[in-house]
């Protein structure tokens, strides 16, 4: 037998099964990355992180995927895999366990505190969602009036969580009075506005009757009157400037107000008390170019009621 030729055979088959056991460049590549993976996911593994700003809950790793929830700033988590993008975490909330995948730019492994600028309220008006608060920032959405809304007071702008990312939208168009306050407070307004309104209106009503009693009185035929009596040409006129040269006296130095009458002194002396039939009494305290002869002039409280009485004959009792 040929020692040296088994010895050499017996070598040859020995390498080859030790081969068989050698792994191949990119095999090698695979099980270190595997080996890596395990470490980073025992590393990380129900390890506690801070949540650095608001964001949404996704169920699934993707942004399109329902949202299931929200974290807000300094929130505690365990994380139980990260990977590119997401990372799958797990937290508590009203004794139960939630699940689920948030950015994994969200995690932070020192402590963070709440901000104390955050904000809590509502969208008083539709608004644009904006990418970033400049100017030349690109519009990402609408958020519509009554929304609530959580976010970050940021200079003018209210930086928010927007599908899972940050965005801005301008802080004038929130408010912290709710829709449901808003509307009782502005029903509130609503019927104390109604309620002055009717109290103004009663008010004048009142003082309409009372001028219109006061005109009736006047206008009623005394039963004690006695004197001269003439019949005249009778016009109508307000106390409106407009009407009288841009005066608001008579030519006594009196205001011009219901119960004056225009006269020619010739005729009817200042000062003179009279009854006019239809008016009631009067007193002649002004004069006027076109009031001569047996003309008189009576002054009304309104424009209509000046139309209405318009141009006639009457019976003027000289009293004084």
């Amino acid at each position: 037998m040929n020692f040296k030729k088994l010895i050499l055979n017996s070598s040859v088959v020995i390498m080859t099964s030790l081969l068989a056991f050698v792994p191949s460049n990119s095999q090698a590549k695979d099980l270190n990355n595997v080996k890596v993976e395990q470490k980073s996911s025992e590393n990380t593994k129900s390890k506690k992180y801070w949540i650095n700003d608001d964001t949404d809950l996704f169920k699934e790793k993707n942004e399109h995927s329902k949202i299931i929830g929200e974290l807000e700033q300094g929130d505690t988590v365990k994380v139980e895999e990260i990977g590119e993008i997401f990372a799958k975490i797990t937290f508590t909330q009203d004794k139960k366990n939630i699940e689920g995948y948030i950015y994994k730019s969200y995690l932070s492994q020192k402590e963070v505190n709440p901000d104390p600028n955050k904000f809590e309220g509502w969208v008083n008006v539709e608004t644009k969602v904006f990418d970033s608060k400049e100017k030349e920032a690109k519009v990402l959405g609408v958020i519509d009036k009554d929304s609530e809304i959580k976010g970050h007071i940021d200079e003018d702008n209210l930086r928010i969580t927007y599908f899972g990312r940050i965005a801005y939208i301008k802080a004038n168009s929130t408010t912290k009075e709710s829709p449901k306050d808003r509307d009782a407070r502005l029903e509130k307004e609503r019927k104390i506005q109604a309620q002055k309104l009717a109290e103004k209106r009663k008010k004048e009503q009142k003082e309409q009757e009372e001028r219109a009693k006061k005109e009736r009185q006047q206008q009623s035929a005394p039963q004690n009157v006695s004197g001269r009596t003439i019949t005249m040409r009778s016009t109508a006129y307000t106390s409106d400037p407009a009407e009288n040269g841009g005066y608001s006296t008579t030519a006594m130095g009196t205001a011009i107000r219901y119960g004056v009458a225009a006269v020619d002194p010739n005729v009817i002396p200042l000062g003179t008390r009279l009854y006019i039939e239809g008016y009631g009494y009067a007193r002649a305290e002004d004069t006027g170019g076109a009031i001569k002869g047996n003309r008189i002039d009576l002054v009304f409280g309104s424009k209509s009621q000046s139309s209405n009485w318009g141009r006639r004959t009457v019976r003027v009792t000289i009293l004084n």
